[in-house]
């Protein structure tokens, strides 16, 4: 599964770009190694929601990929939704001179990530509103994480307007929530909601534990990348004196365990 092979190749890389970005020690023949792993993370999403769905997930990625290039292009281009801000030349190759290709695919990761993880804390409740609701929420929480490591510590990207949380003007975080909310509308519709989440698909208490712990991971992509995201960027913001946006991050992760314990207490043959 190329899914698995890329989440795997990212796992490999991410203890030591972890340590290295934290420790301010990232070499100059490493810059490129951000908007690599961006890119894999992306990559991972697509052939997941490709080997899960088919063409259902073909079309749901296609469109939230399609959404997300198209709200960074108005917004670097205009200034909406999110603020006037501009790219810098870090992140290669641009689409039309404007948006890089990583940042179109990491939304894919946030997008479908934030959108899983929602799905898991509200199951069948909520319906699609309640679902895409939490979705927006969760990817405004990885943004207030994100912000600092990529405009102070990696240069991706700088703000022409600015705010009080770090320099982001507050309508970016709004801008965050709307399209998160409009990518959980899109996935939540084309993808089948026959089942609580995915791991209805596969009966994990019957595999031995090498495939289980496989067949968990192949489940949770997008959770898992989300998830591993916040903890790059919160041992950054800590490490690197951002101690707002590292809080942000090691509450995220605490109540992202605790669900994940109550769950797990509720659904015990599910791993």
């Amino acid at each position: 599964m190329l899914s698995l092979v890329c989440f795997f190749a990212y796992c490999a890389v991410f203890p030591g770009s972890t340590i290295t970005v934290a420790l301010d020690a990232v070499p100059a023949w490493g810059l490129w190694m951000g908007a690599a792993m961006l890119i894999v993370q992306g990559l991972a999403v697509i052939f997941w929601a490709l080997g899960m769905y088919g063409a259902r997930g073909a079309l749901a990625v296609g469109l939230a990929a399609v959404l997300a290039w198209a709200v960074e292009h108005i917004g670097e281009t205009t200034g909406l939704p999110f603020g006037r801000y501009q790219y810098t030349d870090m992140l290669q190759p641009q689409i039309l001179g404007v948006v890089p290709v990583p940042i179109t695919l990491a939304w894919l990761m946030a997008g479908f990530g934030s959108w899983q993880l929602a799905r898991l804390t509200l199951g069948v409740r909520g319906g699609r509103i309640g679902l895409a609701t939490l979705t927006g929420v969760l990817i405004v929480v990885l943004d207030l994480q994100i912000e600092t490591v990529a405009t102070l510590i990696n240069n991706y990207w700088f703000w022409i307007d600015g705010g009080l949380y770090y320099g982001v003007p507050p309508q970016n975080f709004a801008g965050w929530w709307v399209v998160g909310f409009l990518i959980a509308l899109v996935v939540a519709t084309i993808l089948p909601q026959n089942g609580e989440n995915e791991s209805d698909r596969v009966p994990l208490s019957l595999l031995a534990q090498r495939e289980r712990i496989v067949a968990f991971v192949w489940q949770y992509v997008p959770a898992l990348l989300f998830i591993l995201s916040s903890i790059f960027f919160t041992a950054a913001n800590l490490a690197r004196g951002y101690p707002l946006a590292g809080l942000v991050g090691v509450i995220f992760l605490i109540v992202a365990v605790w669900i994940g314990a109550t769950r797990r207490q509720r659904h015990p043959t599910r791993g």
